[in-house]
């Protein structure tokens, strides 16, 4: 029975966290003063806080502690061998910090920010969102000036509403360049993946960068862009290497796995040895990388050292200790460059 219309006389700090869409910590910090800025999540608590009859006084005692010990993962619901390394990275990372691990995956934008809404009611220390695929920015806007934490990995940003991890591709190639270079290679191919966006046109500029540093180069035609697949990397590499009177590359550093595999069959149908002859990198790892013949030299993502960061960043913000700390605090970018795997595809180091 009600007291007034929308009033309980009962009303828990859970009704008023869930009729204002926000965490318990978030009205807990309200109604107790400690977050101090007037803005929509404010208005949002003390109104939800007046309709249900909820006294200001109990919020305190309501709420053992500010924290939960959760993480959460918002992840696309989309099949990829990455996700699974990226879930067992955090899950080891909140493991190791005395947290809990949610997991949720949602096939669209939509489904994955109600998702992380309720992440949010759930009281959740952060939150992790890999976005769904041409999600943009969007996914998380309008949620950015919640209370919790949210970090977003890999994807695109423009704007400084979260924290961002991601891959440092310009690096990532750069280091791939050196690994062949190192072990003997002067003359360099690149395959590289359409360039349709900041991040393609990115490491295709730092390719070009990274030959003028290590006096490596590359022919024009030795660059080509098309989608990732086997049959383009061995198509280019029939082009490429199939005239015998041309000068041919030394090494060949491929965007995908499918393309670099493709390139290897080619080579292999052109009698052209790997890697005596001409060495392969492929710019991202898998199975496939590890399985191939000879098995094939990647570039893997640091998925510990982005999930150690990941609850880095939440435990900094919710040391916060007011709301001017928060909102002083700039959201952080960060980006790691991906590391070499050696193995059959490329030579042992020269020795000097």
């Amino acid at each position: 029975m009600t007291s007034a219309r929308g009033k309980r006389p009962n009303a828990s700090i859970t009704n008023v966290a869930a009729l204002a869409d926000v965490s318990i910590a978030t009205v807990s910090r309200v109604l107790s003063g400690r977050r101090t800025k007037d803005d929509d999540i404010a208005r949002r608590v003390r109104q939800a806080a007046i309709e249900l009859d909820y006294a200001v006084n109990s919020a305190a005692s309501a709420l053992r502690s500010d924290t939960s010990n959760i993480i959460a993962l918002s992840l696309p619901a989309t099949p990829n061998p990455l996700h699974a390394g990226i879930v067992a990275a955090i899950s080891d990372a909140a493991s190791a910090a005395g947290r809990q691990l949610l997991v949720g995956t949602d096939s669209t934008s939509a489904g994955q920010h109600q998702r992380i809404k309720a992440f949010i009611r759930r009281n959740a220390d952060g939150i992790i969102v890999l976005p769904c695929p041409r999600s943009g920015t969007s996914t998380a806007r309008g949620l950015a000036t919640a209370d919790t934490p949210i970090i977003q990995l890999f994807g695109s940003t423009n704007l400084l509403r979260h924290d961002w991890i991601s891959i440092d591709n310009g690096a990532s190639i750069e280091l791939a360049v050196t690994h062949v270079v190192e072990r003997g290679a002067h003359s360099i191919a690149y395959f590289s993946d359409a360039v349709g966006s900041s991040e393609g046109a990115q490491t295709l500029l730092a390719f070009q960068s990274s030959l003028n540093m290590l006096h490596a180069h590359a022919d024009s035609d030795w660059i080509t862009i098309a989608d990732g697949t086997t049959q383009r990397g061995f198509a280019d590499t029939m082009r490429i290497f199939g005239d015998a009177s041309r000068e041919i590359p030394e090494a060949i550093i491929c965007a995908s796995v499918d393309t670099a595999i493709g390139a290897m069959i080619a080579l292999n149908q052109l009698a052209i040895d790997v890697p005596n002859r001409v060495q392969i990198v492929s710019l991202r790892d898998d199975t496939a990388a590890a399985t191939s013949v000879p098995s094939l030299t990647a570039m893997r993502a640091p998925l510990p050292q982005m999930a150690a960061e990941s609850l880095r960043l939440i435990a900094n913000a919710g040391a916060a200790t007011s709301d001017a700390m928060t909102v002083a605090r700039l959201r952080r970018h960060v980006a790691f460059p991906r590391r070499v795997v050696a193995r059959g595809s490329t030579r042992h180091a020269a020795v000097a």
